[in-house]
């Protein structure tokens, strides 16, 4: 099969390799059809991701047919057309049997060196992960579906209710689908921050009060003033810069709650003394669980979401070190990239 394989640190070529095959029978087998360039995907092309350690054939955001079935498989046949929830459980341990796999010491997550990502035009995946995607959703508005699980996850985890006031740093897709969820949570205050124009027109078109670029003007000057001195109700980390976090404990209000969902690059030092002096609540929050995907696709499939604003650029797998750049460098206006076969 044809397959973009992160090879070395800056550098992704495409090969035919090996196509996985069904080994148990709960499996599924899967033909891509479009994957999603994520910023997970970037870490491991700069070698700085935690698990996806090149050479690997990385990618999660994803949508495609089913091609085959494990013996066992109950709830798909071949031909439906599916997403993957690209991460599943011990089974076993104590978050498992709670339902909080996504927290599972022990989970297997899609797009790394022990399980072929879709970056790869097949993968094998387990039946629990297989989602259905509704009729009136295109295969490129079902890659979208987990990145915008990200921010329902954030949003849900974090209690976000009808009038909060909250502040979103970085604009980028994660940041754009915690905006999503959170006007749909009732939050009345929208602040959102980054540094691209772009973004922040993308961000304003989705609902956001508040866009402040932040090569431009003090988001922290900002935010406090149009909440008269107060902060926010809750703070939601969508970059991983280590100004940026520091900054989430500047404008969240005293009591209030700052939601960590980026991935940061490099270990960040953080103002200790502002959890202590504010009683601020830090929430971690891990991906998603399946709730969080079928209401992803729901909201896509009713229109509650409009997703035409995340799609920036289709590109044939063959490009995928050109999209990948692009994302990287930002050498152009884009939210999402997603590649096809």
């Amino acid at each position: 099969m044809r397959a973009a394989v992160i090879d070395k640190p800056f550098s992704v070529v495409v090969n035919q390799v090996d196509t996985p095959n069904i080994k148990q029978s709960h499996e599924v087998k899967i033909q891509v059809k479009v994957t999603g360039i994520c910023g997970s995907e970037v870490h491991a092309y700069h070698g700085t991701h935690p698990f996806r350690v090149p050479p690997v054939i990385s990618g999660h955001e994803l949508a495609g047919i089913v091609v085959e079935v494990g013996n066992e498989v109950s709830s798909f046949s071949i031909g439906d057309r599916v997403t993957v929830e690209p991460h599943y459980g011990c089974g076993t341990c104590k978050r498992c049997r709670s339902g909080e796999y996504n927290i599972c010491g022990n989970k297997k997550v899609l797009g790394t060196q022990e399980w072929t990502g879709s970056f790869g035009e097949f993968i094998v995946v387990p039946e629990c992960t297989v989602v259905p995607l509704p009729n009136n959703v295109s295969f490129e508005q079902g890659a979208l579906i987990e990145p915008l699980a990200v921010g329902i996850h954030a949003v849900r985890k974090a209690k976000v209710g009808l009038g909060d006031k909250l502040a979103i740093l970085g604009a980028g897709p994660i940041g754009l689908g915690i905006l999503l969820a959170a006007r749909n949570s009732g939050a009345t205050k929208i602040f959102i921050t980054d540094a691209l124009e772009y973004n922040l027109e993308i961000a304003k078109r989705l609902g956001a009060t508040h866009p402040i670029q932040t090569s431009k003007v003090d988001a922290i000057e900002t935010i406090l003033k149009k909440t008269n001195g107060d902060g926010v109700d809750h703070v939601f980390i969508a970059v991983g810069i280590q100004a940026v976090l520091n900054d989430s404990f500047r404008i969240v209000k005293r009591g209030g709650k700052v939601s960590e969902v980026a991935l940061f690059g490099k270990k960040p030092e953080i103002e200790i003394s502002y959890l202590q002096n504010k009683e601020i609540q830090i929430i971690g929050s891990n991906m998603y669980t399946r709730d969080d995907f079928e209401i992803a696709a729901d909201a896509i499939a009713t229109g509650m979401f409009d997703t035409s604003l995340f799609i920036s650029k289709i590109l044939p797998i063959e490009e995928a070190k050109t999209g990948m750049k692009i994302v990287d460098e930002k050498l152009e206006d884009v939210i999402k990239v997603l590649l096809k076969f």
